[in-house]
C-alpha cells in the first residue's frame, strides 16, 4: 500500500509541476521573444520483487517488479520561430531564424530574442534593462574584419556625428541640344521691291516753239501695258491753237490725259528741264508705256516717233530717288535740301536717330546713296539692295532689337513713299542652358551655368561655364562640342589647351578642378544633338556638403546606417548575432535573458561576409511562441492526470481502512 501512495504523490506532485509549467506558457502568451517550455516525465525506479529464473524446459521466467511513481526529467524551452508583429519602430528587432542578440551585463555577454531595442541618451542601442547591444563599430564600409565574441562592443551612434564635405571632381552631363534652334543674323528689308518707273522720251528730235496744232496733227495715242497680255490705249487730240512753250504744250497734254478715263491716272506729261517726258504713274515694275499715232501725226510735231515707248524695272544702286515709282507725280519730285528722316535702334537696342540730305551737293540723290547714308547711320548692320529691296542685316549672328524707319522731313517739298520695314528673319542665338550645384573643400556649393551657343558652323557649339556670387571660373570655363550628321558628339573640348574647369570658390577653399563629362557610356547617354527640344541636364556631379545625421536603417544583415542630410549613407555599426549548438541547454535568466551553460556550447558570432542562416527584421518584433490551443489541451490532460493520481491515494487509503478495521 505504502509503493501505491507514494506513486500517486509522485503523480500528484510532478502533474503540479506541468500545470506550472503550461500556467507559465499561457502568463506569457503575448510576451515579446518568449519560448515556451515543456515538461518530460520518466519513471521512477522499479522494486524487483523476484528476477527472471529458468524455467522448465527451454523458457525463462520474467521478473517481478513493482514501479515506485514518476519523476520530472527535464524541463525545457522550445526554441521555434514565433510570429513577427509590425511596429514601424526603427530599433525595434526580430530575428528570423537560429540565433540571438548579444547584450552586456557586467562583464558578461547575456542572449536575447526580444528585440525591444532603443537609443538611450549616450546614443548606445540599449534594452529595456538598459543592457547595451553588442556588434561591431565600422568606419563607414561594410568591410568588416575580425570578427567574433572576443571583439564584440557596445554599439554606440553619436547624434551629432557629421558627413565630411567633399568637393566636386566629375559633372555628368546629358541629354539633347535642339539642332534647329540656329544662330542667325537679323534681317529687316523693305516688304517690296522699289521699281524704276517707265519714262518715255521722244526720238524725233527737238519740238519747235511756237507750235502751231491744227486738224493736220492733232492726234496721237498713248499705251499702257501691265502685262504681255493686257494694253490699255488712251487716244488724245490736242486742241487747236499755237503753244508757246513747252509748258503750254505739256499743260495740254496732260488736260488730254486727264479726260481720257482709262489713262487718266497712269501717265503725265512732264517738262524735264526742257525735255519732254512721259511718266508712268501707279503699275509695277514691269509696266510699259509706249506711243503711237492717231489718224494724223502728232507725234512728229512734239518730237516723238511712233512707237517710241520706256518700261519700268526693278531699281538698283544708281537709280533715282525721283524716278522711283514712289514718288507719286513729278510734281512731288525731291529737290535741294529735301531730307528723309532715318530713325530705329541699333541691334543693341540703342536709339538711331540720322538725316538723307537730297541733292548732288549734300548726302546723295540715288536709292544707292540714301543706303550708305542707313548703313553709316546705324552701329553693327549692313546695308544692300536686294532686287530692289532694301536690305538690312545684323553683321553678328544673334539675338538683336534692330528696327528700321524712313519718313520724309517736315519741311520737304516734295516726298517719296516708303513702305514700312518688315523682320524677316528674327535674330536669334541658338542657346541651351543648364546649371548645377557644385561643392568645395569645405563643403560650401556654388551654382555652376552652363550655356551652350550654336555658331554659323554646321553642327558646332560653343560652350561657357559662369557662375555667381564670390565664386568664379579660374581656367577652363570656355570651349566646343562638335556633332557629326546623326546627331552624335563626336568632340568635347576646352579653349586655351586644358583639360578641365578651375573653379575659384572665393570662400577660402581650395579650388576646386572638375571634369566636364558628356561622352556617353554604357548605362548613360550623353549629349545628341536632334531637331527636337532642348533637354539638356546634369545628371550627376560627385561633390557634397557637410551632413548632419538624419536618420538610421538596419538591415538585413544588421548592418546599421546612418542617412545624412548632404544624401550620404554610411555603415556605422554592425549587430551581432549569437548561435549555439543547443539553444535548449541555454540558462533561462528571465526578463527574455539567457545565459551560456555547460550544455549549451560556446557561442558562434555570425560574420556578415559569410551565408548567414538568420536575418534581422527591422521594425518588427518576434512575439511569443506559445499556441493557446495546444497548451489548453495540454492543460486538461494534466488536470486529468493530476485527478487519476489523487484517485490512488483515496484508493490506497481506503484499503488501509478496510486493513485497520480487521483488526478491530
Amino acid at each position: 500500500m505504502l509503493k501505491a501512495l507514494q506513486s500517486g504523490v509522485s503523480g500528484l506532485r510532478n502533474h503540479q509541476m506541468k500545470i506550472d509549467v503550461l500556467g507559465n506558457n499561457i502568463a506569457n502568451v503575448n510576451t515579446v521573444g518568449f519560448k515556451g517550455g515543456r515538461i518530460m516525465f520518466s519513471e521512477a525506479l522499479n522494486q524487483t520483487v523476484k528476477n527472471a529464473t529458468p524455467g522448465s524446459g527451454t523458457g525463462f521466467i520474467n521478473p517481478v517488479q513493482v514501479g515506485l511513481g514518476m519523476n520530472t526529467s527535464s524541463i525545457e524551452n522550445i526554441f521555434t520561430q514565433g510570429g513577427l508583429e509590425n511596429t514601424g519602430v526603427i530599433t525595434d528587432l526580430a530575428l528570423e531564424g537560429e540565433g540571438f542578440f548579444m547584450v552586456k551585463s557586467g562583464e558578461n555577454n547575456l542572449y536575447t530574442r526580444s528585440g525591444n531595442f532603443f537609443f538611450n541618451s549616450d546614443g548606445k542601442l540599449v534594452n529595456t534593462k538598459g543592457l547595451a547591444v553588442q556588434g561591431w563599430q565600422l568606419n563607414g564600409s561594410q568591410t568588416t574584419g575580425g570578427l567574433g565574441v572576443g571583439n564584440t562592443e557596445d554599439i554606440v551612434i553619436d547624434s551629432g556625428l557629421v558627413s565630411p564635405a567633399e568637393s566636386t571632381q566629375n559633372v555628368y552631363m546629358n541629354g539633347n541640344i535642339n539642332a534647329g534652334n540656329r544662330t542667325v543674323a537679323e534681317i529687316w528689308q523693305s516688304p517690296s521691291a522699289f521699281a524704276n518707273k517707265a519714262i518715255a522720251t521722244g526720238t524725233a528730235g527737238v519740238p519747235a516753239f511756237p507750235m502751231p496744232i491744227d486738224g493736220t496733227n492733232n492726234e496721237l495715242t498713248i499705251n499702257i501695258q501691265d502685262n504681255p497680255t493686257s494694253t490699255i490705249a488712251g487716244d488724245l487730240t490736242l486742241t487747236a491753237g499755237t503753244y508757246a512753250d513747252l509748258n503750254a504744250l505739256v499743260a495740254e497734254l496732260n488736260t488730254q490725259i486727264a479726260a481720257t478715263a482709262n489713262i487718266s491716272t497712269r501717265v503725265e506729261a512732264v517738262n524735264n528741264g526742257g525735255t519732254l517726258e512721259f511718266h508712268q504713274l501707279n503699275g509695277t515694275s514691269s509696266t510699259t508705256i509706249s506711243l503711237s499715232d492717231g489718224t494724223n501725226t502728232a507725234l512728229a510735231t512734239i518730237g516723238y516717233a511712233d512707237g517710241d515707248s520706256a518700261t519700268a524695272s526693278i531699281a538698283d544702286s544708281t537709280t533715282a530717288l525721283n524716278n522711283l515709282l514712289g514718288v507719286s507725280t513729278f510734281s512731288e519730285s525731291l529737290t535741294n535740301g529735301d531730307t528723309i528722316e532715318i530713325s530705329g535702334t541699333n541691334p543693341d537696342g540703342s536709339v538711331v536717330t540720322a538725316t538723307f540730305t537730297y541733292g548732288a551737293a549734300n548726302d546723295g540723290t540715288t536709292l544707292g546713296e540714301l543706303a550708305t547714308i542707313v548703313e553709316s547711320s546705324f552701329s553693327g548692320v549692313t546695308v544692300t539692295i536686294d532686287s530692289g529691296t532694301l536690305v538690312v542685316t545684323d553683321n553678328v549672328a544673334g539675338d538683336s532689337s534692330t528696327t528700321v524707319n524712313l519718313s520724309n522731313g517736315s519741311s520737304n517739298i516734295g516726298s517719296v513713299t516708303f513702305p514700312g520695314f518688315t523682320n524677316t528673319v528674327p535674330g536669334n542665338t541658338g542657346t541651351a542652358t543648364t546649371s548645377v550645384l557644385v561643392y568645395d573643400s569645405l563643403g560650401a556649393s556654388h551654382n555652376l551655368i552652363l550655356e551652350f551657343t550654336n555658331t554659323e558652323n554646321a553642327n558646332e557649339w560653343t560652350w561657357e561655364a559662369t557662375t555667381t556670387g564670390d565664386s568664379s571660373v579660374a581656367s577652363g570655363g570656355t570651349g566646343r562640342v562638335t556633332f557629326d550628321e546623326n546627331g552624335n558628339m563626336t568632340s568635347f573640348s576646352h579653349d586655351g589647351g586644358v583639360s578641365q574647369l578651375t573653379l575659384n570658390p572665393g570662400n577660402g577653399a581650395d579650388q576646386v578642378d572638375i571634369l566636364l563629362h558628356a561622352e556617353s557610356s554604357d548605362e548613360f547617354s550623353g549629349l545628341s544633338q536632334f531637331d527636337s527640344v532642348s533637354t539638356l541636364n546634369v545628371r550627376e556631379q560627385d561633390g557634397k556638403s557637410t551632413g548632419a545625421l538624419i536618420g538610421i536603417t538596419i538591415d538585413r544583415d544588421g548592418i546599421i546606417s546612418g542617412s545624412f542630410s548632404n544624401g550620404d549613407i554610411s555603415s556605422m555599426a554592425k549587430i551581432a548575432i549569437a548561435q549555439f549548438p543547443n539553444n535548449i541547454g541555454l540558462s533561462d535568466l528571465g526578463d527574455g535573458l539567457y545565459a551560456t551553460s555547460i550544455a549549451s556550447g560556446d557561442p558562434q558570432i555570425l560574420n556578415p561576409d559569410s551565408d548567414a542562416t538568420s536575418s534581422i527584421v527591422s521594425g518588427a518584433l518576434e512575439m511569443s511562441n506559445v499556441d493557446l490551443a495546444d497548451e489548453f489541451t495540454e492543460l486538461i490532460t494534466a488536470q486529468r492526470g493530476f485527478q487519476a493520481n489523487a484517485k490512488i491515494i483515496t484508493t490506497a487509503d481506503s484499503i488501509l481502512d478496510e486493513v485497520i478495521r480487521l483488526k478491530r
